[in-house]
């Protein structure tokens, strides 16, 4: 299919095509939309695995004792404190309709009746020796040693290619300096990868701009003020969902949709117009009291940010996201109403999709510049709950838990605490997408790992080899 007949197409129909074929294939992991230039198959992307040469499934095992990517959408456990609105939460606010920062006190010392582990309360990293800079117009490289890392055992953790893995890109900043890049060809440093659902972290970005900026009143505005067919009677269940019941996957709307290895039933994330399919489904539970991995909850922001922005959400991004950054190249699909696809669809290189870890890594600022509030970075990244939070605001959060070990009998992370912690910082967070798309932000050693790839379906997969590779890396520092 040529990139001029794919413009034609309704964007959204063309992700849940490529997403089917995924499925069907399962153990084939071909995941490209058919607008992903250069991202080609397994055949045509040199050797499976790592990046740069013949990896195979060398390196460790990614296992699958991380938990699962998505649940199904039978029971769901409690959002906890971390998931409600901005009243649920102590601390401090920027003001100007910026929710508070939650206030978890001083790090627990064990959750669950187990101590946690000893990377858990990791402090943050001291500035190291290099000079501050941002990559608004280029990077800047350093060597590992000059960043304080181990080259050997950096190497080991670029190079790392479990079985269902098939990176495509990769790429660690330390400080903000390039310290290990690889690329497996055709795949280069110019080419623009499908995100998937790391696009959600990107729509949480800017709400918080658009919070900050006074435009969105708040975590707490009505999503039935911006879809006028759902109206915004008492009496009517939708009426009850706010901005953050869409954020923390608690709108309470029907929906099933399950990544894990054989997961039973259908997966609605497959849906060729999820907006609109999320649209027509009843409320079965009382918003704001049970998260549910949901694709359709954080496809309603895309009408309220382009209703109180009067643009796009890609056109809102360009404006207050991308150009500040200096990565105005990048594309976001819409569907064929022109809505921006606010849940997947973005297309980046490894070194946008890192930039994007460093703005929140510095905590929103850029150059100077506020870009996202930093009160609402830190407001979205850091656990209410921190023995039962995993994931707030569009940010999977609380490594030791988020990436613990998970009952194989469990129907996703939400629905379950982990059986067993990973030694990782509970300061950590990252965005995640189908097939091993990864940004994750490491503040206790000022470290950012950006990743694209092609792995086998299975949400046990990709956890499995976020948990392994950011372990990895974490034990290349000095």
């Amino acid at each position: 299919m040529t990139l001029v007949r794919v413009l034609e197409l309704d964007l959204d129909e063309v992700y849940a095509e490529k997403m089917v074929g995924f499925a069907r294939r399962s153990g084939l992991a071909l995941l490209c939309t058919a607008l992903t230039v250069g991202c080609g198959s397994s055949e045509d992307s040199g050797s499976k695995g790592a990046p740069g040469g013949n990896a195979g499934t060398s390196g460790g095992s990614a296992g699958t004792s991380g938990g699962s990517a998505g649940t199904s959408g039978g029971s769901a456990g409690t959002s906890g404190g971390g998931a409600g609105t901005s009243g649920g939460s102590t601390g401090t606010s920027d003001g100007g309709g910026l929710p508070p920062i939650p206030d978890a006190g001083p790090p627990p010392s064990e959750c669950l009746g187990k101590a946690l582990p000893p990377r858990a309360d990791d402090p943050v990293a001291a500035p190291g020796s290099l000079e501050p800079y941002f990559p608004t117009t280029e990077f800047r490289t350093a060597t590992p040693a000059e960043a304080g890392m181990d080259p050997a055992k950096l190497d080991l953790a670029l190079t790392f290619a479990p079985q269902h893995s098939n990176t495509q890109g990769i790429l660690v900043l330390r400080h903000g300096y390039v310290v290990g890049e690889r690329y497996v060809a055709p795949f280069t440093a110019t080419t623009r990868h499908e995100s998937y659902s790391v696009a959600k972290s990107f729509s949480s970005a800017l709400v918080g701009i658009a919070i900050g900026k006074g435009q969105l009143s708040g975590v707490d505005e009505p999503i039935c003020k911006h879809y006028p067919a759902w109206g915004c009677a008492a009496n009517d269940p939708k009426s009850k969902i706010t901005v953050a019941h869409a954020m923390n996957v608690t709108t309470g709307i029907q929906w099933q949709e399950d990544w894990r290895v054989g997961a039973p039933g259908p997966n609605d994330a497959f849906s060729p117009n999820i907006l609109d399919l999320v649209l027509s489904r009843p409320v079965v539970d009382e918003p704001g009291t049970k998260q549910r991995y949901s694709t359709g909850d954080p496809a309603l922001l895309s009408v309220v940010l382009q209703s109180v922005t009067g643009k796009t959400v890609l056109e809102y991004a360009r404006e207050v996201l991308f150009t500040p950054l200096g990565m105005t190249g990048i594309q976001w699909a819409s569907d064929s109403k022109g809505r921006t696809n606010s849940y997947a669809g973005l297309r980046a290189t490894v070194r946008e999709f890192s930039k994007f870890g460093f703005l929140y890594l510095r905590r929103g600022n850029w150059e100077g510049q506020q870009i996202v509030p930093e009160s609402w970075v830190d407001f979205t990244t850091r656990a209410a709950d921190p023995c039962h939070d995993q994931y707030r605001y569009l940010w999977h959060l609380n490594l030791p838990l988020r990436l613990g070990e998970q009952d194989p009998q469990c129907a996703g992370f939400l629905q379950c605490d982990p059986i067993a912690f990973a030694d990782l910082p509970a300061s950590g967070f990252y965005a995640i997408g189908v097939a091993g798309q990864l940004v994750i932000v490491l503040p206790s050693a000022d470290i950012v790992i950006a990743r694209v790839g092609q792995d086998d379906l299975g949400g046990e997969y990709w956890d499995g080899y976020a948990r392994d590779l950011t372990k990895m890396v974490l034990d290349a520092v000095n």
